[in-house]
């Protein structure tokens, strides 16, 4: 009788293993994916709740876009700034090994803003 139970057990623990890496190879893309739609999102939420007018929803929406670009900005400028302290940190052979991996990583990102 003991024998079923291990069964549905390890079956169990291999399923939540399962599920939990598929969620976290797949939440990076769905994060990238959602992220220029947010504003739109909550653009409409905001639209909903307190039923704007035409001229109020152009003005927001344009609010959102140059704040999005800035926040964009600004996150490039922490990128950046947080790379050359970690690099400055370094040996020569690490840094060498540091800016393959970084270009590597800003390909990647890269291909997945252009989705």
């Amino acid at each position: 009788m003991k024998l079923p139970w291990r069964y549905i057990l390890v079956s169990l623990v291999m399923g939540l293993l399962l599920g939990g890496s598929a969620g976290v190879f797949y939440s990076r893309g769905i994060a990238t994916a959602w992220t220029p739609k947010s504003a739109e999102m909550f653009l409409r939420r905001l639209d909903n709740e307190l039923k704007l007018t035409e001229p109020q929803r152009t003005q927001i929406r344009s609010f959102l876009s140059a704040n999005r670009d800035r926040m964009a900005a600004f996150q490039e400028d922490i990128r950046k700034t947080t790379r050359a302290e970690i690099r400055g940190l370094l040996t020569p052979d690490q840094q060498t090994r540091f800016d393959a991996m970084i270009a590597r990583h800003d390909t990647k990102r890269k291909k997945q803003e252009s989705r």
